[in-house]
């Protein structure tokens, strides 16, 4: 199936990979009333702001988590010319 149809990763699928594959580190903490989470890896960071742990990231937000931290998870994203 090709990626516009495959199904999203919740976020907290996202980060239970990033934390049980070792690929980068992850902060939880909460900033005035939004979550805020903080990914870091050895070539980089992204932060995801207001977002519930049950909220289907986007195929466009797992490519730049990806870009961003220079891995490459196995969910589905949006094709590299695109990103």
């Amino acid at each position: 199936m090709s990626a516009p149809f495959e199904k999203s990763p919740k976020l907290r699928e996202y980060i239970n990979w990033a934390i049980s594959e070792g690929v980068c580190a992850v902060k939880e903490g909460i900033v005035g009333k939004k979550s805020v989470i903080r990914f870091e890896s050895e070539n980089g960071y992204a932060f995801i702001v207001g977002h519930d742990d049950n909220e289907p990231l986007c195929h466009s937000e797992v490519a730049m988590l990806d870009r961003r931290l220079a891995i490459d998870a196995p969910f589905p994203k949006t094709p590299k010319p695109y990103r």
